[in-house]
């Protein structure tokens, strides 16, 4: 009897080990659901941003502070970004763009830990009409493409 007591609380330290590794975690759909983001790829109309390149940041995020702290809008975004990613340290990783008008679409090198590690991925264009562009939600598409346009951003997922 006292080999089973024994058994089972080793079982259960053993079954506790394995649930801390965020891989067992998410396999068993245990912990913050992850973003479905595999790739992205962005391409530009020849109109798009009324004929202007665009800057463009891709925003993985790694904590629900971070998540709750992004701004609404592009221009929000661009004006507090320094700022932000000061405060938010490792708690976002940022890819930069400058996509040119008449792009053929490409894919963005997203960073390493953005699959296993990210909550969220959100997409910021400046484009230059004052009212700018609401924040793109990348988080729910596997391999979204977006194509920047002359007054908006449509997205894809293939």
């Amino acid at each position: 009897m006292r080999t089973a007591t024994i058994f089972r609380l080793c079982a259960a330290v053993l079954l506790c080990a394995l649930l801390s590794g965020c891989g067992v975690k998410r396999m068993l759909g245990i912990g913050p659901p992850r973003p479905s983001v595999k790739s992205v790829s962005v391409g530009a109309d020849i109109d798009a941003n009324q004929g202007n390149a665009t800057r463009l940041d891709v925003v993985v995020v790694y904590s629900d502070a971070a998540k709750n702290a992004m701004p609404k809008t592009g221009p929000e975004w661009f004006r507090d970004r320094d700022a932000l990613r000061s405060m938010l340290a490792t708690d976002v990783e940022v890819v930069s763009l400058e996509v040119p008008t008449s792009s053929p679409a490409f894919k963005v090198k997203l960073p390493r830990r953005a699959r296993s590690k990210g909550l969220a991925v959100f997409a910021y264009a400046n484009y230059v009409a004052p009212t700018g562009w609401p924040v793109v939600a990348l988080t729910p598409f596997e391999h979204p493409t977006l194509q920047l346009q002359a007054a908006k951003i449509a997205v894809q997922d293939p």
